[in-house]
């Protein structure tokens, strides 16, 4: 792919060689010395994660050589073969011919149109047995129809091109790791009465019906106290308020409480809607969660 004037521009503008080198007559030796100054200005090469990336394959997609540069070089870093395409048909070809881990999408390729078909494409080959990669969209708008169709579809994460997106990648990247294959949430127990849910999706019947399941037997064990964090969680329908309701009865009749951590506006909107919203506390951490309850038993005993 030839990169056009304006693109090699903003290049040399980020590689403060814009007065030394010409964009109409760059060479593609001036251009790599630009990208290996950019390479050694950028903070996401000094972020600080631990992650063991053996045997983990990602395809990037993106049709800006400065983005499949950096994310290259990004995924390096953290040991995960990558693998570039620059338009859907290139990243199709990809995906039939390797196993991926991640697929790395820029939605605009250049048109929002072509990223959409990919992610619906690439989901549609996980649905039959294909591929089981995680699926995170890349994307400079922060519209939030288009973020919400992106979830709907299939695509596990979104980061939007703010300052930090190298780093929110990273986070991603590296949460999604600590699942094990099929996992459909985190769990922890807190202390000897509480335990911990971390979820990502909530749209989908079997992740609810195998959480309230999981819940359930973990208050017969002893476990009264329920934590559910949605921050993560971006597709809410309002209908299943209800499962929010089941497992909130299942706290208080075991003389528990159920609490839920960072869940969006909307989520709180629909709880509002379905007269949960002065019922379920919402708390902004687990530490502020864990002093709710702490606080609870001190004023039942």
């Amino acid at each position: 792919m030839e990169l056009t004037n304006e693109q090699i521009s903003k290049i040399l503008e980020l590689a403060d060689k814009k007065a030394e080198i010409n964009p109409e007559t760059a060479t593609s030796a001036d251009i790599s010395k630009a990208l290996i100054e950019i390479e050694k200005k950028m903070n996401f090469f000094d972020v600080d994660i631990s992650f063991a990336g053996a045997d983990k394959n990602a395809l990037i997609v993106d049709d800006l050589e400065l983005s499949l540069y950096q994310l290259n070089q990004l995924m390096k870093k953290i040991g995960i073969r990558s693998f570039v395409a620059r338009s859907k048909e290139e990243a199709k070809a990809e995906i039939i011919k390797h196993h991926f881990d991640f697929l790395l999408i820029d939605l605009f390729l250049p048109d929002c149109k072509d990223g959409i078909s990919l992610i619906t494409e690439a989901v549609e080959l996980k649905k039959q047995g294909k591929q089981d990669y995680k699926i995170i969209v890349i994307s400079g708008s922060e519209d939030k129809e288009l973020i919400e169709k992106c979830y709907q579809i299939g695509a596990d994460g979104y980061v939007i091109k703010s300052e930090n997106w190298h780093t929110d990648i990273l986070k991603y990247i590296n949460t999604s790791n600590e699942h094990k294959d099929n996992e459909l949430f985190i769990k922890k127990e807190i202390g000897t009465d509480t335990i911990h849910y971390s979820i990502r999706k909530f749209n989908d019947k079997k992740i609810y019906e195998a959480l309230t399941k999981d819940i359930n037997a973990a208050i017969i064990n002893g476990f009264p106290n329920v934590l559910i964090n949605m921050e993560k969680v971006a597709v809410f329908d309002n209908d299943n308020t209800y499962i929010l309701a089941e497992i909130y009865k299942l706290c208080q009749n075991s003389g528990g409480s159920f609490l839920l951590i960072n869940p969006s506006e909307k989520i709180k909107e629909a709880m509002a809607f379905a007269y949960l919203e002065g019922m379920i506390p919402v708390l902004n951490s687990i530490e502020s969660a864990k002093e709710y309850i702490a606080d609870l038993k001190k004023m039942t005993n």
